[in-house]
């Protein structure tokens, strides 16, 4: 589909493009009829008004920066998909930048974004990252992961979503609950998860079996077969990845009926197991909550909120 112009615009209106240019330059003169109608018109198709567009026309640019740790996340990229489409709906352009969890490499972009005058950034954080200027475009700032007094942050319960899979197993009659996840210096997707699933081992007096790794596919490969060796009738996977590599070995070794449940949930592991018991965590919304906290502190909000997304149990219906 080609992108339509402001002359798309007028001929679906009936009107000449001088009138649907001040309709987009908020021009008070021009009938409420007439701009409620290219208003609708805008909305039914989508249209948005390109920067460069802006430029030629010496309208400034408004602009937000957004740092992810990795665009190779599917769960990120949930909430990236989000903030980008929220933003462009109110005319904002977005600059995306990655970390790749290097604190050097987050301040150097966070320099850019100022460099840019973005009016506001969303990034996501992670361990180690170090303190961040919350003064920086007039606070307004949002975190997504982490948290840090004076700066607004969307988190999620992924402890939570770790109780709920232990007790869905254990119901189930899993008697050697295994826990697959993250080295514990990622506090945030390592430590918390663990600690969860140790609290909830003691809680139902069950020894822990656990394995530590990256969080690649191949490392949710080789976990899950060092887990079955250990003696696991039963595995929570704690991140998406690592579920991805587990539910690849256990097809490839005829073990497909092992219970696994999984922290973390997107279309690749729906088709690799339709029936897992799978932690949602939200993270579209985590996205959606980030964008419209940086929106109102744009807006003159000066409250700072540190919001928590509760997981969404949900038992996929087998195909």
């Amino acid at each position: 589909m080609k992108k339509l112009t402001i002359r798309d615009i007028a001929e679906l209106a009936g009107v000449g493009k001088s009138t649907v240019s001040r309709v987009l330059n908020n021009d008070p003169k021009v009938k409420a009829e007439t701009q409620a109608k290219i208003r609708e018109i805008i909305k039914e198709v989508g249209y948005k008004p390109s920067a460069v567009a802006r430029a030629m026309n010496n309208q400034p640019i408004k602009s937000i920066g957004i740092i992810v740790t990795r665009l190779s996340s599917s769960a990120e990229n949930q909430a990236l998909s989000e903030i980008i489409d929220f933003f462009h709906q109110h005319e904002y352009e977005v600059l995306v930048l990655e970390s790749r969890y290097d604190g050097e490499l987050l301040n150097t972009h966070i320099e850019l974004m100022v460099q840019k005058q973005v009016e506001g950034i969303i990034f996501f954080g992670f361990t180690d990252q170090g303190l961040v200027n919350k003064d920086l475009f007039n606070g307004n700032i949002v975190m997504i992961a982490v948290e840090q007094p004076g700066i607004s942050s969307v988190t999620t319960n992924s402890p939570l979503a770790v109780e709920r899979c232990f007790e869905y197993l254990k119901v189930h009659d899993a008697k050697q609950i295994a826990f697959l996840g993250v080295h514990e210096s990622d506090i945030q997707t390592g430590k918390l998860r663990l600690d969860a699933y140790k609290k909830a081992c003691a809680a139902h007096k069950t020894e822990p079996i656990i394995y530590l790794t990256d969080m690649e596919y191949a490392d949710g490969v080789k976990g899950c077969k060092a887990l079955l060796k250990a003696g696991a009738d039963a595995i929570i996977c704690g991140t998406e990845r690592l579920t991805g590599g587990a539910l690849v070995h256990l097809l490839r070794d005829g073990k497909s009926d092992l219970p696994v449940a999984a922290v973390g949930i997107n279309d690749y592991i729906r088709i690799l197991n339709p029936g897992i018991f799978a932690a949602d965590l939200q993270y579209a919304k985590v996205g959606k909550e980030a964008a419209v906290l940086l929106f109102q502190k744009m807006k003159g909000s000066n409250k700072n909120t540190d919001t928590v997304v509760q997981p969404l149990m949900t038992e996929l219906p087998t195909v």
